[in-house]
């Protein structure tokens, strides 16, 4: 759903389609998940199973109530990143990753 452009966006390229669509995530925070369960609670239709659970791959959260699957489902909510700071890379890290995105913004 990010590379599309959000939750709109790829409703709109799955109403464009009319293919069956399967929501996944890459390594996403409990944020970044949510918005895959809303766009996958936002279509019509919904006959294979997501790939949502990759915030169990991560030692830790932005939330302190990561969004993990319970019974193979995740709820429809929206996580509060109240752990930004807990989580934040530090300083050199940060400033490589701003320095890439500059870069690629440039380009």
């Amino acid at each position: 759903m990010q590379p599309l452009g959000g939750v709109r966006a790829a409703l709109r390229v799955a109403e464009a389609h009319g293919l069956p669509c399967v929501v996944s995530s890459a390594l996403e925070s409990s944020v970044g998940i949510a918005a895959g369960v809303a766009l996958a609670a936002a279509l019509p239709e919904l006959p294979f199973a997501c790939g949502l659970a990759t915030i169990a791959l991560f030692t830790d959260d932005v939330s302190s109530t990561p969004l993990l699957p319970v019974d193979g489902e995740l709820p429809v909510v929206r996580p509060e990143p109240d752990r930004r700071e807990a989580v934040a890379a530090d300083p050199e890290v940060a400033q490589r990753w701003a320095a890439r995105v500059a870069a690629v913004s440039a380009a």
